[in-house]
């Protein structure tokens, strides 16, 4: 894969966790919040163990494992907020806090790099921030411990994430982290709950919906791409999120959005495409290049 498919398929990220927050809603009306972790992750790890077992089996390591166990540990911490923030918060506050990973994730690779982003991605930033708020209208008067910590371990999640799979093959990584996700949700669920079983069709499908859609498809591909793509970009493209939960929200409940939505939509696009956008340097320029390199 090449930078640009990556980018083009990073798009697709947040098009399947859109759908999460209709999935989600649905599962917890059944499943206490840790099981239906457990039950997302896992399902998910079986199914991806079945279609990419050799693949895992070639590039095992213990190396693999431990940055596994790592990443799972926060990406059970992203999936158990979720579904806190879902229950406890509006579904826009929720999105909202979901998505200002596109302004927590330069600000912490600021710091730990010591180098602020470029210009073009800072406006990006602030455009995407904007339109975010004006989609989701959030009421940040609802802000809670359980929907700080969601937006705190996504940011994590992203850096560290980042960090892992330029060591290891990424694939491999987003497939075992869901492994010890599942495995951490487990032992709460065990620990701090009382396991119930889906009883209706709709929760089931909600439940694999999760699974085979958000987890196993969003997060191992999340994971992929982000070998081709910096944090930033990463986390640019969490912005695309509300949008396609919107969509999906109209489209299963028929919720229309506000003009100011509408408003809020057009400038998180813009935001991402200029994000996105590379210029074509001149052939002059590049010849230029190449004479000052030799």
């Amino acid at each position: 894969m090449i930078k640009k498919y990556a980018q083009l398929f990073s798009v697709t990220v947040p098009l399947a966790w859109g759908m999460s927050y209709i999935f989600m809603a649905l599962g917890a009306s059944e499943i206490p919040a840790i099981e239906l972790v457990a039950l997302r992750c896992g399902l998910a790890f079986l199914a991806l163990i079945l279609i990419f077992y050799r693949r895992l089996q070639k590039n095992f390591s213990w190396k693999l494992m431990t940055y596994s166990a790592l990443a799972g540990d926060l990406l059970f911490a992203v999936f158990y907020f979720l579904v806190v923030g879902v229950i406890d918060t509006s579904s826009s506050t929720a999105g909202f806090l979901a998505s200002t990973t596109v302004v927590i994730v330069p600000i912490f690779q600021a710091i730990m790099t010591r180098k602020l982003p470029n210009v073009k991605t800072i406006v990006a930033i602030l455009i995407v921030l904007l339109g975010l708020y004006l989609l989701t209208g959030a009421d940040l008067s609802q802000l809670n411990f359980g929907a700080a910590m969601c937006l705190l371990s996504a940011a994590l999640y992203i850096i560290l994430s980042k960090t892992f799979v330029d060591k290891v093959d990424a694939m491999s990584l987003g497939i075992w982290q869901l492994g010890f996700s599942s495995l951490y949700a487990l032992i709460g669920t065990f620990s701090l709950e009382t396991p119930v079983l889906p009883h209706s069709s709709t929760v089931w499908f909600s439940v694999l919906g999760l699974a085979l859609l958000c987890s196993a498809y969003g997060w191992v591909m999340q994971t992929t791409v982000q070998s081709y793509v910096s944090a930033e970009f990463t986390s640019v493209m969490f912005a695309l999120e509300p949008i396609f939960a919107a969509v999906f929200a109209f489209l299963f409940f028929g919720e229309w959005l506000s003009g100011l939505a509408f408003l809020g939509t057009g400038l998180i696009f813009i935001g991402v495409l200029l994000a996105i956008y590379q210029p074509k340097k001149s052939s002059r320029f590049i010849l230029l290049q190449e004479k000052v390199e030799y």
